[in-house]
């Protein structure tokens, strides 16, 4: 009888832990966001003296998000694609830094919108 409540434990863990890793357990309202239609302008305002503080190539197009609990760039960024993104992790960092003024990810505040880059 051991046995079978021991294996009994074991699938239910190893099922908790499958649903949570492919669907979650906590509510996201990401899905909101990424419904909403694209900016396709460029990400970079231009300086008082006219010259752009990126070369055009790398302008990339951004999508306006409300930062709600738990969001983080990355969160937000993955949600915003299907599949793979062509970025790495510090691309992403660097990249939503230029669209916000500097601005770094550990101090967005809840309730703001900040600009989050889109890959191709």
């Amino acid at each position: 009888m051991k046995r079978i409540g021991t294996i009994v434990i074991i699938l239910v863990i190893l099922y908790s832990t499958y649903y949570d890793l492919t669907i979650g357990t906590l509510p996201n309202h990401l899905t909101q966001a990424a419904n909403q239609p694209t900016n396709e302008q460029a990400t970079t305002s231009l300086p008082e003296d006219g010259a752009s503080t990126l070369p055009t190539e790398q302008l990339e197009p951004y999508q306006e998000v409300i930062v709600e609990p738990g969001h983080t760039v990355l969160t937000i960024v993955e949600h915003l694609h299907e599949g793979p993104i062509p970025a790495s992790i510090q691309e992403i960092v660097y990249d939503f830094k230029q669209l916000n003024n500097g601005l770094e990810p550990e101090d967005m505040q809840i309730g703001e919108t900040y600009l989050f880059p889109l890959y191709h």
